[in-house]
């Protein structure tokens, strides 16, 4: 289905054609197709909680089982799928990665980046600054308007796929290009903002967590080099961390920042060493709702009352979550419709919050829309 829908945007049939194929896919994969394909025996239920694919749907179900809702994962053809069946006060339904109503107009373009930057742009809402573009000429004369760094990624998809960050150089800029391009006929190409990267969730419009998602990075003690440092920081790891394996990926993003493995980085000096960010990375994640600045809830709160979804994971980058936003530059870079609620629920840092349960209440709030 990808495939199709990025051949069919290139062809530039039309600017939303392809996340409206998407929801088209998606509809087509709806109630009635779930129902017959388990009336047939091609798809099978079962309670166990270790059949489930994510971690997102765990804590979902553990939650539903807590207040004695009916909570089952289905397999196609003996593969674990991110699909649920959920009985609630004799209703039953079911749910895709997480609980919202009978698709809407909103889903068309909830995930696509470009859509949501200029809905943001336009009711004043912070983003990085740049713009989406299909050519390489229109991605050089795009290079050659913005601030470097530059961050380049592919209109399409989530988690950091196909992401380049860090971009200074044409040629690296041409390697982050060819390599969203991989994913998506689109390419969005935006300043790189200084920060970690925070995911605000909200669920019906009220804010009910932010943490923070840190790469995997390791801090100069002036005398090691880069890669001893990783030894050093694998040896004491918290265990909820994945060990750091360095590979050429960590090598190419460590060259254009101007260092190598080899590198000895200065007496406290922090080192980035991968664009993506996460504890599987061998990253961290700090819950960082209880501090962050009244005026950063506020900002996202428009944001979130614009995209008007009753779920919604918000990314943002900041340099100072408790500071004033009006006194630095940050901005907001892109929404995720189906958010990873089980970031906020094991942190490596902070305090837990319990988002399922937020997520539950809605979906018995509004019962008659599922």
């Amino acid at each position: 289905m990808s495939a199709l829908t990025n051949d069919l945007a290139a062809s530039g049939v039309g600017e939303y054609l392809p996340t409206r194929l998407s929801m088209l896919g998606a509809e087509l994969f709806g109630n009635y197709f779930l129902r017959a394909a388990l009336r047939i025996g091609a798809m099978e239920t079962t309670q166990n909680r270790e059949a489930i694919r994510s971690e997102r749907g765990k804590v979902l179900r553990d939650e539903a089982v807590a207040r004695g809702y009916g909570f089952e994962s289905l397999a196609l053809f003996g593969k674990n799928v991110d699909i649920f069946r959920v009985t609630i006060q004799g209703k039953t339904f079911f749910v895709q990665g997480v609980p919202k109503p009978v698709p809407q107009e909103w889903d068309y373009w909830l995930d696509d980046k470009a859509i949501v930057k200029e809905k943001l742009i336009a009711h004043e809402v912070p983003v990085s600054r740049g713009a989406r573009v299909r050519t390489w000429s229109e991605a050089v004369r795009l290079f050659e308007t913005l601030d470097k760094p530059l961050i380049v990624k592919p209109r399409l998809g989530s988690r950091g796929r196909h992401t380049t960050t860090s971009v200074k150089t044409l040629s690296d800029f041409r390697t982050g290009f060819e390599r969203a391009k991989q994913l998506c006929y689109w390419v969005i190409i935006e300043e790189h903002l200084v920060g970690s990267v925070y995911r605000a969730t909200f669920v019906d419009g009220v804010l009910e967590g932010v943490l923070a998602g840190e790469p995997p990075r390791v801090r100069g003690d002036g005398t090691s080099t880069i890669s001893e440092l990783v030894m050093t920081k694998n040896n004491v790891r918290n265990s909820h961390v994945s060990e750091i394996i360095l590979d050429p990926v960590h090598e190419e993003f460590l060259a254009r920042n101007g260092l190598s493995l080899n590198s000895v980085p200065n007496l406290d000096k922090s080192v980035d060493l991968l664009e993506k960010i996460g504890v599987s990375y061998g990253g961290n994640s700090i819950e960082v709702t209880d501090i962050t600045n009244e005026d950063i809830k506020r900002e996202l709160k428009r944001a979130s009352d614009v995209l008007s979804d009753p779920l919604i994971g918000l990314d943002f980058i900041i340099p100072d979550i408790s500071a004033s936003p009006y006194t630095q530059k940050w901005g907001i870079i892109e929404c995720n419709g189906c958010p990873f609620i089980n970031l906020h629920h094991d942190p490596v840092e902070g305090t837990p919050r319990n988002v399922a349960a937020k997520v539950w209440d809605y979906v018995e709030r509004n019962l008659d829309k599922f």
